[in-house]
């Protein structure tokens, strides 16, 4: 969903260190573009018939209380270096897929830990970050590795899809930083030049200052080496694959999975 107003990035925050990173990440992009953020906890204990309420004469007692700290923290840490930010939060009862999957409707970007959704519930990365790159309503953020890179803006090329360029294009200008392209294997130098060329020239016409500066054959085609090609980059931006086993939704599980595992920077799932 995309606002005539700030960008609005949305968090799902639990309690992980990695949780944290994504707080740390997520305000530093809202900082970049102009956007606000939004702090949100999966209150799952409600649909798990449990005592909810706080120990009798303990204040800050019961689950509903830490939920409300989770959220505390998540504050003080966005606040640390990014004071002026707009942040507003909520704990929305319900697991957390559906929840997150609810209120990405009114984010423009939403940002996830890179090693799951919270200690608690053992929420893997690979199956519900994938899940939630599949039904989001915007473009997904799966938060691991440097957050403070230097690097360029690392763009996986992808034969189809249209909207990850622009995307990339958006990010290097707010950033300021260059477009490293990344090809896949068995692409000949000649053909690689050729991709490098097509991607500056449409760039050009919508980000004049946006310089595509190199291009890189992954050395094999897994996700691994793709991934292994953007080493250096400071954000790694990825088409949202779609196929008819997937029902139309975005993420070839086995390639998003691995792009996920091996990353060493936050990596941008794109929608179409």
């Amino acid at each position: 969903m995309t606002h005539s107003a700030a960008p609005r990035i949305t968090v799902g925050v639990f309690d992980a260190d990695e949780s944290d990173l994504a707080v740390r990440w997520a305000a530093q992009h809202a900082a970049t573009v102009g956007g606000a953020l939004h702090l949100v906890h999966a209150f799952v204990w409600t649909e798990l018939d449990v005592n909810i309420d706080p120990i009798s004469g303990m204040a800050g007692s019961g689950f509903r209380s830490a939920a409300q700290s989770l959220l505390k923290d998540a504050l003080t840490i966005a606040r640390e270096d990014h004071p002026d930010l707009p942040i507003t939060s909520e704990v929305i009862d319900g697991n957390a897929v559906p929840v997150l999957v609810g209120v990405s409707a009114e984010a423009d970007l939403l940002v996830l830990g890179g090693r799951g959704l919270g200690r608690l519930m053992t929420l893997i990365v690979g199956s519900k970050s994938l899940a939630l790159a599949a039904r989001a309503a915007c473009p997904v953020v799966v938060v691991r590795g440097r957050i403070e890179g230097e690097g360029p803006i690392g763009l996986v090329h992808h034969e189809t899809a249209t909207e990850v360029v622009t995307r990339a294009a958006d990010l290097a200008e707010a950033y300021g930083r260059d477009i490293h392209l990344i090809v896949r294997p068995g692409t000949t130098e000649e053909q690689a030049q050729e991709i490098l060329a097509g991607t500056a020239q449409r760039i050009a016409l919508t980000h004049p200052s946006v310089f595509v500066r190199d291009v890189t054959v992954a050395a094999a085609d897994t996700a691994k080496e793709l991934i292994e090609a953007s080493r250096d980059a400071c954000l790694t931006v990825v088409a949202g694959e779609r196929s008819a086993a997937d029902d139309g939704r975005v993420g070839a599980p086995r390639q998003l999975v691995n792009v996920l595992r091996f990353a060493h920077t936050p990596v941008w799932i794109e929608r179409d």
